[in-house]
């Protein structure tokens, strides 16, 4: 199943013959692809000026495709039909697990355990390259400050005044990162410091690009699994804000699409991202999602993995499971 993105401007999407039809207004050869149905998972729309006929959307819908637009997650618009398998007792769980307030704060906790230890496992990752002694010592200090930080908050104490504290272990951490990508270059020479949205430079741009993808494809496994993405434990509830969907971005933020924009950092600059270095990022968080990973003793497709975190949530909120974070081994 295919992850259909859409990052350029003057696209027309179709539909013909249980086929999506892709069509560039501006190219002399109307047609630039088409793609069955039946091989899509999802349709990503991240740009402005794109058309999408109605008989496309109503063909989505038969086929169980979800249709996202935008390009972040706190404005992103999830478009579905009424053939969603999720059990409205999934949901009832949910509402009813994170009205107390012990279990949102472990919940919580596990999530910025889980988005700490991953940026500690990015940082090593890079490790293993060839590079200066310098650089080497200092990604074992930030892999050292990581650690430590990703102990105390798992051991975080339940009490009134949990989140602010979580919340600044997390902010902390995320301190401690962004330097450490800033001083050795990790997403070009342009870095200065993360930035959301409208960041002017290059690296910043492609990160923003890369959690718009990772929102999609969790709102997509969320959504499978029958759980409402606007309730969540660690962000609060906010109108327009996909609490869950952020909650369950943090553990693979740093593996997924730190990595990959890491990985391109020869290309960034403090120029905007250009189309093909977008396209570049595009496939390779595409390919790290097919990829296979160790999970549970088995080999598993990166995006099941996911699919079946969103499960194992469902489970907790069940008083089934208990919900333990993916960490990446480097």
């Amino acid at each position: 199943m295919k992850h259909v993105i859409i990052s350029d401007y003057g696209k027309t999407l179709g539909v013909t013959s249980e086929r999506l039809l892709i069509r560039d207004r501006e190219s002399t050869d109307q047609s630039i692809k088409e793609i069955p149905l039946r091989k899509i998972n999802t349709i990503s729309v991240h740009k402005q000026g794109v058309s999408l006929s109605s008989n496309l959307l109503t063909a989505c819908a038969n086929y169980g495709i979800k249709v996202f637009i935008g390009n972040h997650a706190k404005n992103l618009c999830c478009l579905y039909g009424n053939a969603q398998h999720g059990v409205v007792q999934n949901r009832i769980n949910q509402f009813m697990f994170l009205q107390e307030d012990d279990q949102r704060h472990r919940l919580a906790c596990t999530f910025v355990y889980g988005k700490l230890r991953n940026q500690r496992a990015t940082a090593l990752y890079f490790s293993k390259q060839h590079c200066s002694i310098e650089k080497k010592t200092a990604i074992a200090n930030l892999a050292h400050e990581l650690d430590r930080l990703s102990k105390q908050v798992i051991n975080l104490p339940h009490t009134p005044d949990w989140l602010p504290k979580l919340m600044g272990f997390e902010g902390i951490g995320a301190k401690y990162y962004w330097q450490a990508l800033r001083k050795d270059h990790w997403l070009g020479d342009a870095f200065s410091g993360r930035k959301g949205r409208g960041a002017s430079d290059s690296a910043n741009q492609a990160l923003n690009y890369g959690y718009g993808i990772l929102s999609s494809v969790i709102w997509n496994t969320l959504a499978n699994a029958g759980l409402e993405v606007y309730l969540g434990a660690l962000h609060v509830i906010r109108a327009g804000r996909p609490a869950l969907v952020l909650d369950l971005m943090e553990e693979f933020r740093p593996w997924v699409v730190d990595r990959a924009v890491i990985k391109l950092r020869k290309q960034l600059n403090d120029q905007s991202l250009i189309p093909k270095t977008r396209k570049q990022l595009t496939a390779t968080i595409l390919s790290s999602l097919e990829k296979p990973i160790p999970y549970q003793g088995k080999k598993v497709r990166l995006e099941s993995v996911i699919q079946r975190q969103c499960y194992r949530l469902c489970g907790l909120f069940a008083g089934q499971k208990k919900y333990k974070p993916v960490l990446f081994r480097w």
